[in-house]
């Protein structure tokens, strides 16, 4: 009897990853437009697919887990371009979108490798929000501090193959003072990890056609030059370019810049 349980367990677990497998494969085209996005730096289609998926009132664990990836990414992108109302109304939306996301997790069969990647990115993603609301407004630190380290760390403690979550938790470790525990060492090893997983994947698509590896990458080169260590910097551009010749951000704006890091660099060993 304990044998035909977990078969039948064994089965359901089966059947929903190839239900979640069919239907994110219709995101297909939306996913192309959105790295063709990215490498040009045109945040406002990614804009209006959050509106179009919102008015269209999509709901289900896969369709939660690609627009909650959509709002990671632009909601980093109005902080870093200082546009506080926007990333404030994007904000509440994707809290709305994480609570939906965690209700829809009980329709996924519990402890499949399925189910403990969905909880492991639900963490990640909930770190990433309570860290963006700390940057709208620092005295949230009292409160979403700690809770947003907790998620991050618990995330990749429970699922340490979830390579999404290794990102978001490299993130914490570099953005995070060092009197509080942060460390550009422990974020070199986390992306590192996650850019390793990806790499390893027999799914080339986690690889090609996605805005995450190569934002992983230039994670790990933005931690490597808070340590000076500009020939590694240089290593993570190059890869980039080798995937992606023509991501100009990198190519003519990057690069260029990393030169005077590397002269500065010199000068100071050779006041040495």
């Amino acid at each position: 009897m304990e044998t035909i349980k977990k078969s039948v367990l064994i089965l359901i677990g089966i059947f929903a990853v190839a239900i979640i497998v069919s239907a994110e494969s219709g995101f297909g085209d939306l996913k192309s437009k959105i790295y063709k996005s990215y490498m040009n730096r045109d945040m406002k289609s990614w804009r209006y697919i959050i509106d179009d998926f919102h008015k269209k009132g999509m709901s289900g664990i896969d369709s939660l887990d690609f627009i909650l990836c959509v709002e990671y990414g632009y909601l980093a992108w109005t902080l870093s371009e200082d546009k506080t109302s926007e990333c404030e109304k994007y904000l509440d939306k994707a809290f709305s979108d994480l609570d939906n996301f965690e209700k829809n997790l009980e329709s996924v069969p519990k402890k499949t490798h399925l189910r403990k990647t969905l909880e492991a990115k639900y963490k990640s993603y909930n770190s990433a929000f309570l860290a963006y609301q700390i940057k709208l407004s620092p005295v949230r630190v009292i409160v979403n501090g700690w809770k947003s380290v907790n998620n991050a760390k618990s995330a990749v403690t429970s699922m340490p193959d979830c390579w999404f979550s290794q990102i978001e938790y490299g993130n914490v470790m570099h953005y995070m003072p060092t009197v509080l525990g942060g460390s550009n060492i422990n974020a070199v090893k986390s992306y590192l990890k996650a850019i390793r997983l990806m790499e390893s994947n027999p799914d080339i698509e986690i690889v090609n056609n996605n805005w995450l590896y190569l934002h992983a990458l230039i994670c790990l080169a933005d931690a490597y030059k808070s340590m000076e260590d500009y020939a590694n910097v240089r290593k993570c551009y190059n890869k980039i370019l080798k995937v992606e010749p023509d991501y100009t951000w990198v190519r003519d704006s990057l690069l260029p810049s990393l030169v005077k890091y590397e002269q500065k660099a010199k000068s100071k060993s050779k006041d040495k």
